[in-house]
């Protein structure tokens, strides 16, 4: 029995060491198929047949822009979703090195800025991602996507060239930003298929084939030279010249009622084999204030389309989902004109996250060429509340104190934003007249950036523009009193010459003398909980402050209202309507929505995620600060009323946007058909 039990035990601990082995044998087997399987994903070039390989087999994209920076990260995800419905199979962002690295050295990548969260959504939706770093986006976005900051480094920098001191910059902030997006390509198990090479470079005119060079070798440094790079412009050859640099893709970027058979014929003159793409292929376009709406013909759009794919071209969509330049974001085109807070860009999918009757049409011509997924998706209900009327807190002025911004500075001549690294927002500059003055005296700022507000002894006196190209008022305003000018930086230039700074650039002069002495506010508006906290109810210090005793609203001045949601309500995406109101921005909840202008248009409305609404019981805190005139303004000799009939300072959230109201200025067709339109 013992010889028996010897023997069992013998054989026991052979079958065990046989089973390891096994074991052992299927794990290795594993690994190595999980190598082999590693192998196998790869994104690549064939030149022999034209077109992409993915894991070895036929491709080409059919991709939509979305910028993670315009959209609330709660709906990456829906808005993903909803281009893959409608055929697409991958997705193309920028990267905002600007609000990444706000400050130099100090990184932001959390929240609507989480650019890993952002590719990993894309990944499980099941995009591939076309990847645009810049460092230079355009976008309409302030100076390009360029940090401000460059120019307070060195106020004579050249940007987007090989200049030593940009180029530091750019390098270091490569040095974080690839090293954080290389495990998302394809090639290492990522959804990452494509990058840009700068952009538009070629339409700019530098052609400092250095620059180029420079960021294509820190690409292959950080990212493997295996990697796949491409560049694009109009199809123009002058562009194509510029920016012909080795190792990268040559694409295009073009709209409706493009040649497409002629564009594609002039990228071959600069790459003679390999896929076509159209980079940047517009649905719509984008906007200025005071402009009409773009109207672009659907039909055009498709049919276009239509001739991109059946040429087996890859195709992106610029944009398929707009979104929102929320706070001070917006940038400026040139002759210098400031973009709205809006992004809808009339794209498929509108601001609000809604397919349109643009992205069912679009969906038609792209499920000839592929199977749709699945159902197409339906727009979401909206919220409506209100109207709510608004409390007058205090004139901005007499705010000050209390919005907790950066230290008063004082200089002999004036100085900009970029020189008191403000990034954004408003600047007061205030000094003493000091002389005797004509009456009336001319007050002439020539280097206003961007819109002035004018006061003596805190009474407004009158509106400079930039880009109404007003920089001179006539004023009656004697010795030793106080001259003060707001100035609100409505946007930084985004391409062509984008050293665009802000504030007062040059001096000031009223009759022949020059203003010196000044004392500087910053005003950023960023301090939200101050903002949130500026309720006369809740601050007898503000009270006490004021400077004069009036009923009236003093503008610019703050105006509030504290409100609760209906208990049935659901959090819903609305949209703010400011009809009656000149011009200004406003907090939800210390968020910055960004800037209204209902009386220059096409954008009325603003649009307000439903992210961003506290359910009840929880209370919601609007501030708005109105900077020229609100509905409840006193009436004067030209609009005789009684105080009972005065409209009240109310605004309210409705379910449908306004986003194409009247303008002053002609659309570009009209432009183009008077004879009227000069390239910006």
């Amino acid at each position: 029995m013992s010889h028996t039990l010897s023997l069992n035990l013998h054989n026991i601990v052979f079958l065990v060491i046989g089973l390891t082995v096994v074991k052992l044998t299927l794990l290795g087997l594993g690994f190595l198929t999980l190598v082999k399987a590693t192998k196998l994903r790869t994104f690549t070039v064939d030149n022999q047949r034209n077109i992409f390989l993915k894991d070895g087999q036929p491709f080409r994209y059919i991709s939509g822009s979305l910028h993670y920076f315009r959209v609330p990260n709660m709906y990456w995800k829906d808005r993903m979703k909803k281009m893959k419905a409608a055929g697409l199979n991958s997705l193309q962002t920028y990267v905002e090195w600007s609000s990444h690295e706000p400050e130099p050295g100090m990184y932001n990548f959390s929240g609507e800025l989480d650019l890993v969260k952002f590719l990993k959504t894309a990944q499980e939706v099941g995009l591939l991602v076309i990847f645009r770093p810049g460092p230079y986006i355009c976008a309409e976005r302030d100076m390009g996507g360029l940090p401000y900051w460059l120019m307070r480094e060195k106020m004579d920098i050249k940007l987007r060239t090989n200049d030593p001191t940009y180029m530091k910059f750019v390098k270091k902030w490569f040095s974080t930003l690839l090293p954080i997006i290389n495990p998302f390509l394809y090639k290492n198990g990522g959804p990452i298929v494509t990058i840009q090479v700068e952009n538009e470079y070629g339409q700019v005119g530098i052609c400092d084939f250095e620059y180029m060079t420079s960021l294509r070798d820190v690409l292959h440094d950080y990212l493997g030279k295996d990697v796949i790079l491409f560049k694009t412009d109009i199809p123009h050859v002058g562009a194509y010249k510029c920016d012909n640099i080795d190792g990268v893709l040559v694409t295009a970027d073009f709209g409706s009622g493009t040649n497409v058979k002629k564009a594609f014929e002039t990228i071959r003159l600069f790459r003679k084999s390999g896929p076509l793409v159209v980079t940047e292929y517009y649905p719509g376009w984008m906007g200025h204030w005071g402009e009409p709406q773009a109207n672009v013909s659907t039909k055009m759009i498709c049919d276009t389309l239509d001739d991109i794919l059946s040429a087996n071209a890859s195709v992106n969509f610029y944009m398929f989902h707009g979104g929102t330049n929320f706070g001070f974001k917006n940038g400026a085109n040139m002759k210098y004109a400031p973009q709205p807070t809006s992004y809808d860009y009339t794209a498929p999918i509108s601001e609000a996250g809604d397919p349109t009757p643009r992205y069912i049409s679009i969906s038609k011509i792209i499920s000839k060429y592929v199977p749709l997924p699945g159902p197409l998706p339906k727009p979401a209900p909206k919220l409506s509340i209100g109207p709510l009327t608004l409390n007058w807190i205090s004139s901005l002025l007499d705010a000050i104190p209390f919005l907790k911004g950066p230290d008063i500075v004082y200089s002999k001549y004036p100085k900009t934003f970029e020189e008191l690294s403000q990034a954004y927002g408003f600047m007061v500059y205030s000094t003493v007249v000091t002389f005797i003055t004509t009456d009336p005296a001319v007050l002439n700022v020539p280097g206003l950036h961007d819109r002035g507000y004018i006061f003596v002894e805190k009474k407004f006196m009158g509106v400079l523009s930039r880009s109404e190209r007003i920089c001179s008022l006539p004023l009656q305003v004697k010795q030793d009193q106080i001259l003060t000018i707001l100035v609100e930086n409505q946007g930084r230039i985004n391409s062509g010459n984008i050293l665009d700074s802000k504030g007062l650039v040059s001096n000031v002069t009223l009759g022949s003398t020059i203003l010196t002495n000044w004392l500087i506010q910053p005003l950023p508006l960023n301090n939200t909980d101050a903002i949130r906290s500026l309720q006369l109810s809740e601050s007898s210090d503000l009270k006490n402050a004021l400077s004069y005793s009036t009923s009236w609203p003093q503008v610019p001045g703050f105006f509030s209202v504290n409100f609760t949601l209906p208990k049935s309500l659901k959090a819903m995406d609305t949209f703010l309507d400011p009809t009656g109101w000149r011009k200004g921005v406003v907090f939800l909840n210390g968020f910055n929505l960004g800037r209204y202008w209902p009386v220059m248009g096409p954008q009325v409305t603003l649009y307000v995620p439903g992210s961003l609404l506290h359910l009840y019981p929880n209370n919601n805190t609007l501030t708005v600060l109105e900077l020229e005139h609100a509905p409840c303004f006193p009436c004067n000799s030209i609009y005789k009323c009684s105080i009972s009939s005065l409209p009240s300072c109310s605004i309210k959230f409705v379910k449908i946007p306004i986003l194409n109201g009247p303008t002053p200025y002609l659309s570009l067709n009209e432009k183009l058909h008077k004879g009227q339109y000069v390239y910006h």
